[in-house]
């Protein structure tokens, strides 16, 4: 008996709850129904023996489940209502809705052309009949599921609709000028920055424009596939492009910006990285973590943007102020977006308006540029124009003058530029130039180099001891002892203070023997033509040493001068800046032996 009644009350309970409907009044024109909407799991379209639920989220629904939902509507007016039950901002690959005789099927896995109102919403015209309880249903499958349901009116949903036409095409009207801005100031600078902005802005604009809908609507109706490809596509390239103009505005010649290697790395395995959430961990997922990413790209932006303000980047604070505006707008959307925060603001208008401002700056700065080059330009012009005026008249008097004075300069320039004004000597920069020269490009693997530095023991005593103009006169004798090595083939020079050094070039298309027969020379005879260089060249050094040690300075007696010599072989243009390191190395370890030695490095 106790169980009967048990069961009789559970059915009136059932029963009270499928009868339970929600009111519509006209007057509101629009009704949200989701604290309204009953939800049930199954694993097929059919919608017998299912356990019904006011709150979807505590179903633990699988990606290959039915999620089936239902609401009574009542019309409390004496008259008849034209409805259309609404799914805003929709995301599922199939839905079927019921009401009466009517049904309809589409989803994102159908074309445009399946909806019954050609909109981005799903929106089904109903009738509700004066003082009736109508009865909604249906069911809805895909991988991602985002609904929300709404009636309303046509009249509603039409104006709603004229309204978000509007706020969309001033949306996309400024971020097409922004773009337009940006790609004329690319054009007009060839500087990287504006196209970086420019790729920026369209892929957010095309993030945009499909998540609106209207690619769907007006690009591919036909081909229901392109939605999840173009989605992920535009996220992930709205990411990469963020970094790509942070560091492409930081970026200065000779100056790698702070964590650029890294962000590479980054960018280029995130889409891998993507790709893999998507197969492991499902779809949503995997189109989630850009926009979870972007946190990350702001944290990244802001430790970029400081530290290369404080190396004295003075791009970073307009950087900082030109993506202050977007950033934030995009962030105030991307929290509204993901926690389903309930703000006043409207995410989109919110994010157009920094889109404006971050608009407004560009243009400021676009203008500002193109002034100063048109400026920069007319007052070139102009003072070509005088210059060619003045040069004109004065010409014929001025040609020879200027021609002798012009030579005789030019000699002067070139023997200071190459040559040590103390000893005479050939300088660094001559030396430089003739290692260059010798591994040119016609001839850069038929070329040796033996490379010697020579460094004067305890000179720094004798500067001190005796004083600089002894040093001075130590110095020209070395150099006279130095200056006849040089020729066509070899340089001798002052490298640096009490330093010098010894470059001798080997071409080994003229010191390799050849072989009778084969018109090459074998390997033995090779090693011995560069033992025969190797020998010459120490013996010469050796000279060199015994040379310098034997100076006698006649203006001032006990005076000996020491030389430490460290050599090196080069034997390619690729291992000149290790030669050099390693006649150094050379050089010191004869400095550590005690002096006045001749080390091979």
């Amino acid at each position: 008996m106790t169980r009967s009644w048990f069961l009789l009350i559970t059915l009136l309970l059932l029963c009270k709850s499928a009868s339970a409907a929600v009111n519509f009044n006209p007057v509101n024109a629009s009704l949200s129904l989701d604290e309204y909407m009953e939800f049930a799991l199954s694993d097929s379209p059919s919608s017998d023996a299912l356990h019904w639920v006011k709150d979807a989220s505590s179903l633990d629904r699988q990606a290959h489940q039915y999620l089936h939902f239902r609401v009574n509507i009542k019309n409390t007016a004496s008259n008849a209502i034209p409805v259309w039950f609404s799914i805003g901002f929709p995301a599922m690959k199939t839905l079927v809705v019921q009401s009466g005789g009517q049904v309809w099927k589409t989803g994102d896995a159908y074309p445009f052309t399946s909806r019954e109102i050609h909109v981005s919403n799903y929106h089904f015209p109903i009738l509700l009949n004066e003082m009736e309880t109508t009865k909604i249903q249906g069911y809805m499958a895909g991988e991602i599921l985002r609904y929300s349901f709404v009636v309303g009116t046509p009249e509603y949903f039409t104006n709603m609709y004229v309204n978000t036409i509007q706020r969309d095409m001033a949306f996309f009207g400024a971020m097409a000028l922004l773009t337009v801005l940006c790609l004329l100031g690319f054009v007009a600078s060839r500087n990287i920055v504006f196209l970086s902005f420019a790729t920026f802005i369209f892929a957010t604009t095309f993030w945009f424009f499909r998540v609106f809908g209207y690619a769907f609507e007006l690009l591919w109706p036909q081909y229901p596939a392109f939605n999840d490809i173009s989605y992920a596509i535009s996220i992930y390239a709205v990411l990469l492009c963020s970094f790509w103009v942070v560091f492409a505005s930081l970026v200065r010649e000779g100056h790698p910006v702070f964590g650029s290697t890294w962000v590479k790395r980054f960018c280029f395995l995130l889409p891998i990285i993507g790709i893999i959430v998507w197969q492991t961990v499902g779809l949503d997922f995997a189109l989630r973590l850009p926009v979870l990413l972007f946190f990350l790209f702001i944290v990244v932006a802001v430790v970029v943007i400081t530290v290369e303000h404080r190396r004295g980047s003075d791009r970073a604070k307009w950087l900082a102020c030109a993506m202050f505006p977007v950033t934030l707008s995009t962030f105030f959307l991307i929290i509204v977006a993901l926690f389903d925060v309930d703000i006043e603001l409207d995410p989109v208008a919110t994010f157009m308006s920094g889109v404006v401002l971050t608009c407004l700056f560009i243009v400021a700065l676009t203008t500002r540029y193109m002034v100063n080059v048109v400026q920069r330009e007319r007052d070139a012009q102009k003072v070509a124009a005088q210059t060619k005026a003045q040069q004109a008249a004065k010409l014929e008097q001025l040609v020879k003058q200027r021609t002798l004075e012009l030579e005789k300069t030019n000699e002067v320039l070139a023997k200071l530029a190459s040559y040590d004004a103390l000893t005479g000597l050939p300088n660094r920069r001559s030396i430089d130039f003739f290692v260059d020269e010798s591994f040119a490009l016609d001839n850069e693997n038929a070329t040796e180099l033996f490379i010697a530095l020579l460094d004067l023991d305890h000179f720094k005593n004798i500067n001190d001891t005796y004083g600089h103009e002894t040093g001075d006169i130590v110095l020209k004798a070395v150099a006279k002892t130095l200056a006849p090595l040089n020729n066509d083939n070899q340089i001798a020079g002052r490298y640096g203070g009490e330093e010098f050094a010894i470059v001798r070039r080997i071409d080994k298309r003229m010191s390799e023997p050849k072989h009778p027969s084969q018109g090459k020379a074998p390997a033995s005879q090779t090693a011995k033509s560069a033992t025969q260089e190797h020998e010459h060249f120490l013996s010469q050094l050796q000279k060199v040493h015994r040379t310098i040690n034997s100076l006698v300075i006649n203006d001032v007696e006990g005076i000996h001068v020491g030389v430490s010599i460290g050599w090196a072989h080069c034997i390619n243009a690729e291992s000149i800046v290790d030669t050099f390191r390693r006649a150094d190395s050379a050089l010191y370890r004869a400095k550590d032996k005690g002096r006045n030695l001749i080390i091979n490095g």
